[in-house]
């Protein structure tokens, strides 16, 4: 039987391997037919992402603790002992002569070194990750038969990409028009939103850290749609004063924006028109069948008994919709990345693809720790799971024992991030004093005899309050734990309370995140309640996080971002102002004086904490500069936040592994509600969480692929993309589409709208000349109330009045629609005098209100604050209306 697959594999390997050979020169274009992944028995991994090691000249590893400023210099790690051979993972570049290992930064107090990942033997191997590396099986090959070139080309470009996005380079625009719009977001939104010099956080709010790179941003159509800037959420987002967040939401920036920069950003994204991808020239997409050829592929070239552990995280999906190879070679790093977050083995997984364009990544459970129950999780709730009509995926069912051996890297990066399946996939239990037990330390007891570590300041980069970190060893490594508060009242203070959280003169903390080493070197994250009761996010009035939307910290995924590089740096305040504040008494100094080290001695202990992670990253071939600061977006997060953005025709095709064009005319040619899905993916964005819910339905309509319905008893729940309510994001779903795309002069368009929320709707029209009319509400239909879930047509079949296409040109349809029913805009109705309501140059009259409205705004906001300060209380969130903003072009010929 084993040989009967091996002779069926290694035929359809071979059948593959043909087409895509005989197709290899062929464009995009000329030649619209779907490639087919090569089938050698495994790629080498790239070296951008898997074996590129930061050079001498890169940024040092910061060091840190729960959530703290960051400092420069972790400990260097000596060269990996543990490196597989070269058709696994290419070896990390030597250090600098100068860079000298540090003995005890892989290396924790006491214990801990008995438990750490494994040096290589003294003949050479490494014990029981030789076992789990899934090699190839020996054929009588030659294993050390040179990479083939096309490997080596895309190793290549997967180097030189790394490298480009370490170096962090700005390109500033010639173009007058792109020059403005850069000047203007240089001004007003690069201290939140580009990562580096500029940036003027921790990390970039919301996980966008590259609003400079204009040409990158242009070709996302969650921020940018071109030619269209009114259903930009770039501009959206302006448009409503929800950004600068510090000068709209906080009231804490130099100035607001101006209209003048307004206006550059508004002409920009009108400039750009069609942008088209250059990088998707001669690129075809790869489908469903040859992602499972490729396993197919990968399975035969395994040991038998590894066969059936054998799994796969994909990123094809990128790859259909032209993602660049700098992109890429961040999704990789984070799928290899979680996949060491979520292990329970000692030694770290390594990056192994198993196709050319490196889109497939490849791990044994057994790697990791994983059971089959584990994987049947992930699998029972995954939204994306479609079978090819080919034998090979029969023969993949078989030898892996499971109906899905793979899954998509950006959803499994958004769900096994987050709880709760980041806690069931860690085993992570209920409560703190649990948690304590599992990895075998004792909090209260090392607090006792001055085993543990602390340092205590009043601001941090999470807690909105004075903070305490502490460290204790554990058998893996460090355990961190921090004490956060909710207040400032004297018992919250370590200034006055210093000890604790036991005794008579204790703080009282409110609760606490928890950071500790698993035995492969990397970290796993938890959150509390002070009484020891597991979190999923922490409470806002004490820990913040900027890059969530509702700012929340998240446990697992606002961890992993905030520590991208391991344990943060932070500098203790508390034993200072004991030692000089003589009110304290003897007792108190004697044992603060044991618990807080000085800075220096606390300094190594983070260095060395860090360092360890940073190790760990190395051993498992990635690249910790890919993760630095300067880089800012933290590759797991880079990934999850990936899956989170709205999405067009192009992107959609490219999940079904089709062209746009094919994936647009099986929509059309289903008709009814997935014609309509197609009209809105063609003039507009759709948000994620839509499509989720259409996927599998969507599969028989326009491939022939089938969807497959997993019954796995253990099944997780999982995060989900939105969910949000219309209060926490102050937005709502807001679809606007018209019956065509192009028209002629003279032709009566028909609109429909439809919201996810009640609200009242109004429409704009802005001609080719740029001149904007309120076409709803108007004198004959005044009441614009929309019912959520009910979908309308403008002008109605009954409507006294036609709306006509005068023009030629492109128009610009606008929708707006809020709760509250106050006029938006500043508009003025009179129809008394008027049946619609002319607005002027549309661009002049837009951004002048949004000028108006946000000097407004602030100027409320700082008086609420007084206010709020003289009643000693803390000010309210900013009022703002909830409130959604949509737009359409039409080409009128």
């Amino acid at each position: 039987m084993t040989l009967r697959w091996n002779t069926s594999i290694a035929a359809l390997a071979f059948l593959a391997l043909t087409a895509t050979l005989i197709s290899a020169n062929a464009t995009w274009d000329a030649e619209p037919e779907v490639q087919k992944l090569a089938e050698g028995p495994g790629d080498s991994p790239s070296p951008g992402d898997a074996d590129t090691t930061p050079g001498e000249d890169s940024d040092a590893a910061p060091a840190a603790s729960p959530g703290d400023d960051q400092a420069p210099g972790g400990a260097e790690p000596g060269k990996d002992a543990g490196a597989p051979p070269a058709e696994e993972t290419a070896e990390p570049k030597e250090p600098a002569p100068d860079a000298k290992p540090e003995e005890k930064a892989e290396e924790p107090e006491g214990k801990p070194e008995e438990q750490a990942a494994p040096d290589k033997d003294e003949d050479g191997t490494e014990g029981k990750e030789e076992e789990q590396a899934a090699p190839a099986k020996d054929d009588g090959e030659d294993k050390e038969a040179e990479a083939p070139a096309e490997s080596k080309e895309a190793d290549a470009e997967s180097a030189a990409a790394a490298e480009k996005v370490k170096a962090g380079d700005i390109p500033v625009p010639t173009d007058p028009v792109a020059l403005a719009a850069f000047q203007a977001l240089e001004a007003n939104c690069a201290r939140c939103h580009q990562a580096g010099a500029s940036l003027k956080r921790k990390k970039p709010a919301k996980d966008f850290g590259n609003i400079l790179h204009l040409e990158e941003i242009a070709q996302v159509p969650g921020l940018i749609l071109p030619g269209n800037p009114d259903g930009s959420k770039l501009f959206i987002q302006i448009a409503k004063q929800e950004m600068p967040y510090d000068c709209f939401q906080e009231f804490n920036c130099e100035r607001e924006p101006s209209e003048k920069e307004v206006q550059a950003i508004y002409d920009w994204i009108k400039s750009l028109g069609q942008v088209v991808v250059a990088s998707c020239t001669g690129r075809n997409p790869i489908d469903e069948e040859a992602i499972v050829t490729a396993i197919g592929a990968d399975l035969d070239a395994q040991q038998e008994h590894l066969r059936k552990g054998m799994r796969y995280i994909t990123l094809t999906n990128f790859y259909n919709a032209c993602a660049p190879e700098t992109d890429m070679v961040r999704y990789r790093q984070g799928v290899v990345k979680l996949l060491n977050s979520l292990s329970r083995e000692a030694d770290p997984l390594k990056m192994r693809t198993i196709d050319p364009e490196k889109t497939v990544i490849a791990f044994n459970l057994d790697e990791i720790g994983w059971t089959a129950a584990d994987w049947d999780k992930i699998i029972g709730a995954y939204p994306y799971a479609m079978k090819p009509d080919a034998t090979v995926y029969d023969t993949v069912v078989s030898l892996t024992d499971t109906p899905l051996s793979w899954v998509r890297g950006d959803w499994f990066a958004f769900t096994a991030s987050r709880p709760p399946l980041y806690y069931d996939l860690l085993k992570l239990p209920q409560t703190f004093a649990e948690l304590e037990k599992q990895v075998d330390v004792n909090v209260k007891e090392n607090i006792e005899k001055f085993l543990a570590k602390r340092a205590g300041f009043q601001h941090s980069g999470v807690s909105k309050h004075n903070r305490l970190i502490e460290r204790h060893t554990i058998p893996t490594g460090y355990f961190w734990t921090s004490y956060d508060f909710k207040g400032d009242r004297p018992e919250q203070s370590l200034f006055v309370h210093p000890l604790g959280p036991d005794g008579a003169d204790a703080f009282k903390h409110d609760g606490g995140e928890t950071i500790f080493s698993l035995p492969n070197g990397f970290q796993a994250y938890y959150l509390n309640t002070a009484p020891g009761a597991r979190l999923d996010k922490g409470p806002t009035e004490i820990v913040l996080d900027d890059s969530q939307l509702d700012r929340a910290v998240t446990n697992g995924i606002s961890c992993m971002g905030c520590h991208n590089q391991g344990i943060r740096q932070g500098t203790d305040e508390i034993r200072k102002h004991v030692f000089d504040d003589r009110t304290f008494s003897k007792d108190v100094r004697t044992d603060v004086e044991a618990l807080y080290p000085t800075n220096e001695e606390f300094k190594k202990l983070l260095d060395e904490d860090a360092g360890r992670f940073r190790n760990a990253m190395l051993r498992a071939g990635l690249d910790p500069e890919l993760d630095s600061q300067k880089v800012g977006v933290e590759s797991i997060n880079f990934l999850s936040k990936a899956y989170e953005k709205a999405i067009d025709l192009r992107i959609a095709a490219a999940e079904y592994g089709l062209l746009a064009e094919a994936f647009a005319q099986g929509l059309l040619d289903a008709g009814g509600e997935s014609a309509q899905l197609k009209r809105r993916l063609e003039q507009g964005v759709l948000p994620r969480e839509i499509l989720e819910a259409n996927f599998k339905e969507i599969i028989v309509q326009v491939s022939d692929n089938e969807p497959i319905e997993i019954a796995a008893l253990g099944a997780a729940d999982v995060a989900k993309v939105g969910g949000k309510s219309k209060e926490e994001t102050h937005d709502f779903d807001l679809a606007l589409t018209s019956d065509r795309n192009d028209y002629k002069v003279n032709d009566l368009p028909v609109f429909n709208i439809k919201s996810k929320e009640d609200c009242h709707l109004t429409l704009i029209n802005v001609d080719a000349s740029g001149e904007g009319t309120v076409i709803f509400p108007n004198k004959f239909q005044q009441d614009n109330f929309l019912a959520a879930g009910k979908e309308v047509q403008f002008p109605g079949a009954e409507a006294p009045f036609q709306f006509r296409l005068k023009d030629p040109g492109t128009e610009t349809v606008i929708a707006i629609c809020n709760a509250s029913g106050k006029t938006v805009d500043g508009i003025k109705h009179d129809f008394k005098t008027r049946q619609f309501t002319d607005l002027g140059n549309y661009r002049g009259f837009l951004t002048r209100q949004i000028v108006a409205e946000a000097k407004q705004k602030v100027a409320e906001g700082k008086k609420d604050e007084v206010a709020a300060k003289k009643k000693d209380e803390a000010p309210a969130a900013p009022s703002s209306d909830i409130l959604s903003r949509t737009a359409i072009k039409l080409q009128v010929k």
